[in-house]
Order: C-alpha cells, then structure tokens, then sequence
C-alpha cells in the first residue's frame, strides 16, 4: 500500500473522498490527515460546496449554445414526424458549443451529469405558445429591445421579473443585436457583475467575447475576475482573458493563483493562463 505524506498527495485524493468513491485504506489516510491539515479540511470544504452548487443547479436551463444545438435537433425530429414539413425542410442554425478545459477529471464528470439533466429538464422550459417566455417578448412588434429588458430587470424595474432562464435568452439576443461601440453594451457587462445567477453571468460573458472588438470588453473582464466567487464564472472569465491577449489581465490572474479561498483548479487556471501571457 502507498503512503502518502505531503498536502499535494491528498489533494489529489480529495475529489474522491468526498463523493465516497475512495478506496478504503487510502480513505483511512486522508481522514487522518485532515484531523491535523487546515489546508486540506478548506479545499474539502470548497470541493464539497462545488458539489452541492452544481447540483442545485440541476434544475437550470443548460447554457445557451447547449440550449440551440437542442432545439436545433428538436426542429428535426418534428420535420421528419410532420409530412408536409419533410416536403420543405428548414434548416437548422446549430451554434457549436464553447469547449471550456477543466483540469480537474472530477468537474468533467459534473460537467457531463449537467449536460445530461439539462438536456431532460429543457423541455420544460421551451417558449410556451401563448407567447409569454422572454425569446417571444423580444420578438414583439412593441416589445422593447432584449438589452432594455435586461437592464430593467437588473435594475428591478420590469413589470415581471424574468426567471434565469429567460434572462439567458435575453442576453443571448442583446448580444446578437448589438455591435461594438453600442452604448448598451454596458447592460451586458453589468449583467455579468452583478447578475445573481452564474449561468446568466456565463452567458453574458460569452455575449461580450463576440463583442470583443469593443474595447470595454476586455477591461470588463480585467475588472470583472476579482468580483467573481462562482468557480465556473472564473475559470470562463479567465479562459477569454487569455483569448484576448490582453496585459492588463496578468495582476488579477496572479492574485487569483495566490487566493487560498479560491478552489485549486482556478488557481491552476490562473497559473495556466499566466504562463500564456508572460
């Protein structure tokens, strides 16, 4: 049997002793050793947190490129059952899913149990046809503009607080109607600070990548990381920091990758991105 003696052996071991999935004797030895390691009981902690926010968040709409290639494949399948819609096919815009690197092989599993649940639970919150979901709002002659209603719900002035699923929808048209330079830009990078739930702030951060060429957007993001407590809004904002090249990210990657609060996989994104910048 292997013995292991310094914090970076256990916390290797950490993802799998706290979803129980440890072996019994190298179970026993992290439980002694986190009898005496602060260090090691935090990162279980922050690893059992994780846990328990990804699993809350099950019952979310999945991201928004997830969302399209679904509907996408949803158009089809009604195509190939409707006659007179297989005579006259429309094609289907698929958007190809942002491929976020995880380092760590645990947050890959999650990742893949959220794809999953989500895929089952969309179908419970497609637009209804009575017209009263955010997409077909948006759609409306006399509606106002996605990135108006995104701000009036930010600022807690819509006559209907949207859920999260329809403020994903609303950020995801505000940044297909806007260009860079627009002023109401700035809704989108309000939403991502302040927004209250982190599949919104993601989807609002993916809206400003395509906007990149504004150059709000990369100070957005500079001054945006250090606000950021929900590890995958952090791991996204890092990974289109180092996208864009941008110096002015490399104080806030660097004192990301000394938080001890912040889980190791961020900090070892922050390194990794670091070490692409420098």
């Amino acid at each position: 049997m292997h013995t292991f003696t310094s914090c970076d052996d256990f916390e290797a071991l950490l993802p799998a002793y706290a979803d129980g999935s440890l072996p019994t004797a190298e179970t026993e030895q992290v439980t002694a050793h986190l009898a005496a390691c602060p260090t090691c009981q935090l990162h279980l902690r922050q690893l059992r947190t994780l846990s328990n926010e990804l699993g809350a968040a099950l019952p979310e709409v999945p991201r928004t490129a997830m969302r399209t290639n679904f509907l996408a494949m949803l158009e089809k399948q009604k195509a190939l059952l409707t006659p007179a819609a297989a005579a006259a096919p429309t094609p289907a815009r698929v958007v190809p899913l942002w491929a976020a690197a995880v380092a760590s092989q645990w947050l890959r599993v999650a990742a893949a149990v959220l794809l999953v649940a989500g895929g089952m639970l969309l179908g419970r919150n497609l637009p209804s046809r009575s017209g009263q979901s955010a997409e077909v709002a948006a759609n409306a002659p006399d509606s106002p503009a996605p990135a108006q209603q995104l701000a009036a719900n930010l600022a807690g002035t819509a006559p209907r607080p949207a859920s999260a699923s329809d403020r994903i929808q609303l950020v995801t048209a505000s940044g297909e109607e806007l260009t860079p330079g627009d002023p109401t830009v700035q809704v989108l990078i309000n939403t991502l600070n302040f927004d209250a739930n982190p599949n919104v702030r993601i989807a609002a951060c993916e809206a400003l990548f395509r906007l990149r060429a504004d150059p709000r957007v990369a100070e957005a993001f500079v001054h945006s990381l250090p606000i950021q407590t929900d590890p995958n809004v952090q791991i996204t904002l890092i990974e289109f920091m180092v996208a864009l090249r941008d110096p002015r990210a490399v104080p806030p990657l660097q004192r990301l990758a000394r938080r001890k609060d912040a889980l190791p996989v961020v900090r070892d994104q922050a390194q990794a991105g670091l070490g692409k910048l420098i």
